[in-house]
Order: structure tokens, then C-alpha cells, then sequence
């Protein structure tokens, strides 16, 4: 036996060897470096430019000029050249044959609040996240979906308001009955603008872990108690509403959803998960045609939101997230947003792009080696 194993393991180095010496003289052939793309329309992320990259960048820019505008010269060029370089990165067989599918392994992103490439990604990112941070939950869960909601508010009292909103939550998740029932919660801030009035209007998200027995024990909380506990947190008994819901997840991992927007709103827990992700401002509601509005809503937003945490962990998702050792989700990378790392087995052909006059074109292709690549 000890024989036979032998002859197997040296047959199987030698398939290896083989492979390898097909692959080294497959690579070192530039014609065939050459002809195996024909062209950039063959990579599978020209239909991301298109889709994405391209608008976005479009409004970086649009951006930068607001910037430049009222002052702030060096965020300004920060902002214009983010997303001005990209490397793709696609995988080499062992028989030579490169994959049309790249991933994205290096970019010049600003990571500015207000940049529409940016918030993109991190949208990107706060979903795989939590997404990730959800398939490692206990099975013995329930999840609530709660948005707080405050009066809306002018430009001149934004700061204000949010100094007033951040120290409400803080006091509600101080409050007995809070820490009581609550085992884990995901916050994030968002703030949408009301156009024809010009009032903006900041309000939580939260997703809330609670226990199975939550609902029929002494633990529970009424949509009316945590009006009151809102209100009072707030110090405002004009507040009308808050919003409390029991949602559930699907058969179908968070993981396995792609389409953030294929999703049927809070009935789900990705619908849930999908609309806490979509980062605290949307570039539509800054971006837009009118050169002195939009200057003074960006001065609003950026001072306003200045040094604040605009997504947090707690409890149960804090754990888990420190757990598994992620990145900082507001600060750290917006490159590797997601699992599928770049595979340091086997050999890539490194394709860099530049952005000139409104496209991405081809600046280099180059084959590196397995173990060249960082």
C-alpha cells in the first residue's frame, strides 16, 4: 500500500510539473498574451463601467466643482481624481485559458463621505457586511426593523439636530427596557431632503435581535411604549410616529443576493438589511442641476455630518463582527468589499485602466505569476 501511495503522489507531481511547464510556455509566448483579449469590450467589468463606474465618476466630478466652489480646494481635487485608476485582476488556468471575469484589485478611491463612487462601494460594503454578520447569528433569533423619525429641520439647525438625534439614541439605548430586551442591534443614519421646502430630515434604521420568546414574555415592547420612550429619549412629544415591525428572513441567504433593489422592502430580512445599506445620504439629493443649491445643500451635509458614526454595531453584531476581525465599515477598504478574494494559487493577467475624456481605457495588460501578486 505504502507503495502504491507512493507511485500516486509522484504520478500526481509530475501532472503538476506538466501543467506548470504548459503554463510557463504559454505565457511566455506575447503573442498569445496579445490575442487572448481582443478587445476591452471581452472583460466582464466594461458592462460595470457602463453601469456604474462611469455615472458615478461623472457626478465625482460634478462634485468637485461644488467643492471647488465653496472652498474646499483640496477635498475638491481628492474628489476628482477618485476612481481615476483601476486595476482588474483575471485568472490564469493551468492551461492558459484567462477568465473574462475580473476583479477589482486596486483603485484611487477618496473615501469622502459625500462622493458618489465612494458611497457606492460602501453601500456595497455595509451590505456584504452585515450580510456576513448574519449568517453567523444564533438560529434562536427574531429581528425587528425600527426607524425613529424627528421633525424635519432647516440647513442653519441640521447640526443641531443631529447633536439632539445622536444623544437621544444614546439615551434610549441606555434606557433598562432597551438593554433588557435587546441582544444586538445595527444602526445606521440616514438623511433624505425635502426639495420644494428645502428641510432636511434625519431618522435611524435599526435592526434590532431579539429572542424567539420576545414576543410573548414580560420582555416585550409595544409600538406605543416605544413611541413614549422615544419621545421622552428625544425630549419632543410633538413626535407622532415611530415605525416597529417584526421582519423575517427568507430561505434564500443574504449572501445569494446580488440585486439590492430585487427586494420586497421590510416583509424580508434582506429588504431590511437592503434598506439600512444604503448609507446615510443618496448623491441624488445633493447632486443636482442648480449650482447654488447644490453648494450650499453639500456645505449642510458636510459640516453637518462631520466626525459623526453614521453606521454602528452593538451587542450581538458587535461580537460577531469583531469575531471575524472586519474592517472598519465607514473608514477601511472600499476595494475588497466582498468574500471572493483574489485566488494567490493561481497565475492573472493584470489589466489597469485610466479615465480619459468621459471613458475607461486600457493602460497596461500584464501577466503575473502565481505568488507575483499582492
Amino acid at each position: 500500500m505504502k507503495v502504491a501511495k507512493k507511485n500516486l503522489d509522484r504520478s500526481a507531481n509530475q501532472i503538476e510539473k506538466h501543467q506548470d511547464k504548459t503554463l510557463d510556455k504559454k505565457l511566455s509566448n506575447s503573442n498569445i498574451t496579445q490575442s487572448i483579449v481582443k478587445s476591452q469590450d471581452d472583460f466582464s467589468e466594461f458592462q460595470e463601467f457602463q453601469s456604474k463606474f462611469i455615472p458615478k465618476k461623472a457626478k465625482t466630478e460634478t462634485l468637485a466643482n461644488s467643492l471647488y466652489r465653496i472652498g474646499e480646494i483640496k477635498r475638491s481635487y481628492r474628489v476628482r481624481d477618485c476612481g481615476t485608476l483601476l486595476t482588474f485582476a483575471h485568472e490564469i488556468d493551468s492551461f492558459g485559458e484567462i477568465s473574462s471575469k475580473g476583479k477589482l484589485h486596486n483603485a484611487n478611491f477618496c473615501r469622502e463621505r459625500l462622493c458618489p463612487m465612494c458611497i457606492w462601494r460602501r453601500t456595497l460594503k455595509i451590505y456584504g457586511q452585515v450580510s456576513q454578520i448574519m449568517g453567523y447569528m444564533p438560529k434562536d433569533v427574531s429581528y425587528l426593523f425600527l426607524t425613529l423619525t424627528v421633525p424635519n429641520c432647516s440647513g442653519e439647525d441640521f447640526q443641531k439636530t443631529l447633536d439632539r438625534l445622536f444623544k437621544a439614541w444614546k439615551k434610549l439605548h441606555d434606557t433598562k427596557k432597551f438593554k433588557s430586551a435587546i441582544l444586538g442591534y445595527y444602526r445606521v443614519l440616514e438623511v433624505t431632503r425635502n426639495k420644494k421646502k428645502n428641510t432636511y430630515h434625519p431618522h435611524f434604521h435599526v435592526i434590532l435581535v431579539v429572542s424567539k420568546s420576545y414576543f410573548k414574555g414580560n420582555l416585550y415592547i409595544s409600538h406605543d411604549k416605544w413611541l413614549e420612550m422615544w419621545r421622552k429619549a428625544y425630549g419632543d412629544d410633538t413626535i407622532t410616529q415611530v415605525d416597529i415591525r417584526k421582519i423575517k428572513a427568507r430561505d434564500k441567504s443574504l449572501s445569494e443576493t446580488s440585486d439590492l433593489s430585487d427586494l420586497d422592502g421590510f416583509k424580508s430580512l434582506e429588504g431590511a438589511v437592503s434598506e439600512t445599506a444604503k448609507y446615510a445620504v443618496k448623491d441624488e439629493d445633493f447632486i443636482i442641476s442648480d449650482n447654488e443649491t447644490m453648494d450650499s445643500v453639500i456645505q449642510v451635509l458636510l459640516y453637518g455630518l462631520k466626525g459623526r458614526r453614521l453606521v454602528q454595531f452593538g451587542g450581538l453584531f458587535k461580537e460577531i463582527a469583531d469575531s471575524l476581525k472586519l474592517d472598519d465599515v465607514e473608514d477601511g477598504d472600499l476595494i475588497h468589499i466582498d468574500d471572493d478574494k483574489i485566488n494567490n494559487a493561481l497565475a492573472h493577467m493584470i489589466v489597469r485602466y485610466g479615465w480619459r475624456s468621459g471613458v475607461y481605457q486600457i493602460l497596461s495588460k500584464e501577466i503575473k505569476k502565481v505568488g507575483d501578486i499582492e
